[in-house]
């Protein structure tokens, strides 16, 4: 044991020297980590933020690429439903330049493009909308805007790279429509100030009118196409004009909601125009 002692005696210093040695290595270790730890939360705290942004603009950018592929896809569908094309049995009409491929003994009548809204108002007495697109893209005025849900209003005026839209809500809006299913003629008109409730007007007290029936366009105008939902009926009651109804009607399209709309095209308008032109009614 005393041997033990003094040998501990004469080397104590290296014995003093490991342990300090130990220490440190400890306490450095210790401090890297911290350090480590520290740079560590202040790439995170200023490089995740940029991160997350720009993820969720790659995420936002993709899916309006798909928002837009599908939209497109939509298009191709309803460019294929029987109210775009007038059928008739007369041969000749296979001939005609505007006769559609996959419908060899029709023609086509309507056309669609679609539109992203950049600016809307719905609470206001009289509202617009803008959109994205043109003249430079093919837009023109009296065009007709729908949406998935339902009919959205039409094209006012237009500029090289914007148009804008009178909407349903609005009090110079008029819309020929039918009540399905006795398909009787009337017209949606807005009266305010509540954006998801329009009017059905000049329909007969006598006809049966049920809450629910749909509300579509008649295809009497050269601007809608027949069979597209305005929206349905909320209530029925009698007017004032005794001869005919008071029809509320819950608009189909959520107008604080809409982003993007369907552009419908009557590829004959004008022909139809010049002929109206000679009527002394008109």
């Amino acid at each position: 044991m005393n041997n033990l002692i003094e040998f501990f005696k004469k080397n104590f210093h290296y014995f003093l020297l490991a342990i300090l040695l130990v220490v440190s290595i400890i306490m450095m270790g210790k401090s890297m980590s911290y350090s480590k730890y520290k740079f560590a939360r202040i790439c995170q705290n200023t490089i995740g933020p940029i991160q997350k942004n720009w993820a969720e603009m790659i995420h936002k950018f993709s899916l309006g690429q798909e928002n837009d592929l599908l939209t497109q896809q939509n298009i191709a569908l309803m460019r294929e439903n029987e109210n775009m094309f007038i059928y008739k049995n007369d041969t000749v009409i296979s001939m005609m330049s505007k006769t559609d491929s996959l419908h060899p003994r029709s023609m086509r009548l309507y056309d669609y493009t679609y539109a992203h809204v950049i600016y809307k108002t719905t609470d206001q007495a009289f509202n617009y909308l803008i959109i994205d697109k043109g003249s430079k893209d093919g837009i023109s005025r009296d065009m007709a805007v729908t949406c998935p849900q339902g009919v959205v209003g039409v094209i006012s005026d237009v500029s090289d790279h914007f148009s804008s839209i009178i909407p349903i809500l609005h009090p110079d809006s008029r819309i020929s429509a039918t009540v399905s299913p006795i398909n009787q003629v009337g017209t949606v008109v807005w009266e305010g100030p509540n954006p998801q409730v329009a009017y059905l007007e000049n329909i007969p007290q006598h006809l049966e009118i049920n809450i629910g029936d749909s509300v579509l366009t008649s295809g009497f105008s050269n601007i809608f196409p027949k069979g597209l939902l305005i929206g349905t009926v909320k209530e029925v009651s009698v007017g004032k004009n005794a001869s005919f109804l008071t029809i509320k009607v819950k608009l189909a399209t959520n107008f604080n909601k809409l982003n993007t709309v369907y552009l419908i095209e009557n590829l004959h308008k004008a022909e139809i125009d010049s002929l109206k032109a000679n009527f002394k009614n008109e």
